[in-house]
């Protein structure tokens, strides 16, 4: 390239470099250096004409450009003519692989995460390991990031592996990670519990936005021993604002502050509004303040009939302390005095349940114990058989993702149909992508719609993303779309692979 040409790229470069960078200034000056054969400007050239920089968008004057570039050996912008194939649909994806493919080999670290992507999304667990270990050696944090959650979740899991790449990503900033991270101390997954080491991996995630982390955040906060007035104030800010983004744990949380006067004034109308919120998701404290609220009539008409009713609601979603209040009510009523003894032996067999499915989750995922597939399916198993809910919706997560057990989706629709009939919202989105997909069930997007409406009426914890998906459903030409899925502050865990169907979690 003659100096004229060199110079010209260069004052192009220090153009595009400005703030803000002066891209129709670049045009000319990146035309004359890629005319004169230099590769680099004429991707830069083609860039501009994809996004419309300091131009109108012109695709066929970008393909050129890039295609300049990609003739003189330029891997990004034969990486970029791939995407721009792919995104106008001139040539199908399978027919793309090979390039893409190439590119990967060659070193080039976008091809190898759009093949990890893609891999991943058509359950090519092989393929999709092999290019994020490439992706990986190259310091790639989504990739540290899902080689992670592989370890952490693979039938044969390797917690200090899966810790040691959430290190790595979180050192380089993912969000996401430091949430595994804090989660990791938190229980004690696979590392010494710590909370210190919780909280500080909490707020990071909590100030990325994470809402789960910014609830957890304050918990931690209120629970130290030594917080002071500032401190406990900064816990009530991130609840509030965590209540703001539709945070369930948040809003029971300050449901129990107004109501108790704990922390901050007390206010019976703001702890029925939090307490509805939470509630609406079928969080089982907040169910059993209502409970109280209508029981005692705290800023409410006192009606003893709908207080049993959140009780009965809170009792079914596991909480014990409202099936002890409703043992209390029947005891009062003299004509109930032989089944009181009943409902004691109720409640001491629901405890029972409870253990085992607790045992069983820890087992899971490795919080606090030894990971350990086999034990956990067992005990799951037998909380499962006596109708535990959640256990069902476990039991099937392990036959989906084939963990202590051969994969068997027939029998995780089995397990999750269970749940779902019990109103177990995760069960039945689950169930609802199986009929979606057909995998393990007959395909059947009637009863897929059925279930995944369920879903949303009683109460599932991301109830926008799921009627987007309804709406999806409903529209088959469109073809089926993949909710945005969260963790929950029982799970601590990423959604499933999305093919086959996408699971609403890993365990709740």
């Amino acid at each position: 390239m003659n100096e004229s040409a060199l110079l010209a790229f260069r004052q192009a470069l220090n153009l595009l470099r400005s703030k803000p960078p002066k891209y129709k200034e670049a045009i000319p000056l990146l035309q004359e250096a890629a005319q004169a054969g230099y590769a680099e400007a004429a991707f830069q050239l083609g860039g501009c004409y994809v996004y419309g920089l300091g131009t109108p968008t012109q695709i066929s004057q970008a393909t050129y450009w890039l295609k300049q570039a990609a003739d003189s050996g330029h891997l990004a912008a034969r990486y970029n003519l791939l995407l721009l194939r792919e995104g106008n649909n001139d040539i199908a994806l399978a027919e793309l692989l090979p390039h893409y493919r190439e590119l990967g080999e060659a070193g080039f670290l976008a091809a190898q995460i759009r093949l990890m992507n893609h891999f991943s999304h058509q359950n090519d667990t092989k393929q999709a390991l092999y290019w994020a270990k490439k992706a990986a050696a190259q310091q790639h944090p989504h990739a540290q990031y899902f080689l992670a959650h592989y370890h952490q979740n693979s039938p044969h899991p390797n917690l200090l592996a899966a810790h040691e790449l959430y290190r790595q990503a979180a050192e380089q900033g993912l969000t996401a990670a430091h949430w595994q991270l804090a989660n990791q101390y938190l229980y004690g997954q696979g590392v010494e519990a710590s909370h210190i080491k919780a909280r500080y991996h909490f707020q990071i995630a909590a100030k990325g936005g994470i809402t789960g982390a910014q609830s957890e955040y304050a918990r931690l906060l209120l629970e130290d021993p030594l917080a002071d007035n500032q401190q406990i104030a900064e816990a009530i800010r991130w609840l509030q604002h965590a209540a703001q983004q539709h945070n369930t744990e948040a809003h029971a949380m300050l449901a129990k502050f107004y109501l108790t006067g704990k922390y901050m004034e007390r206010n019976q109308a703001a702890a029925l509004n939090h307490a509805s919120s939470a509630a609406r998701h079928n969080h089982p404290e907040a169910l059993r303040l209502l409970g109280d609220i209508y029981q005692y009539g705290m800023g409410v008409e006192a009606d003893t009939d709908l207080a049993q009713s959140y009780y009965r609601r809170a009792a079914k979603h596991g909480d014990i302390a409202s099936r002890q209040k409703l043992l209390l009510a029947d005891a009062l009523k003299p004509s109930k005095a032989v089944d009181s003894q009943h409902s004691a032996a109720t409640i001491a067999y629901h405890k029972r349940n409870e253990e085992l499915y607790q045992s069983a989750f820890a087992r899971h995922y490795g919080l606090g114990c030894r990971q350990d597939y086999a034990e956990a399916l067992r005990l799951y198993q037998q909380a499962a058989v006596h109708h535990h809910a959640k256990a069902q919706t476990n039991l099937g997560i392990m036959y989906y993702n084939g963990q202590g057990v051969k994969k068997d989706p027939a029998r995780a629709a089995h397990w999750f149909e269970q749940a779902a009939q019990q109103g177990d919202t995760k069960a039945q989105y689950n169930l609802a992508c199986l009929y979606h997909h057909g995998y393990g069930v007959q395909q059947n997007n009637d009863t897929a719609c059925r279930w995944l409406q369920a879903a949303i009426d009683n109460g599932h914890e991301d109830p926008q993303a799921l009627q987007q998906l309804l709406l999806n459903w409903q529209q088959p030409a469109a073809g089926p779309a993949e909710p945005k899925t969260t963790d929950t502050a029982a799970s601590r865990l990423p959604a499933a692979v999305t093919k086959p169907p996408p699971l609403s979690s890993l365990g709740h």
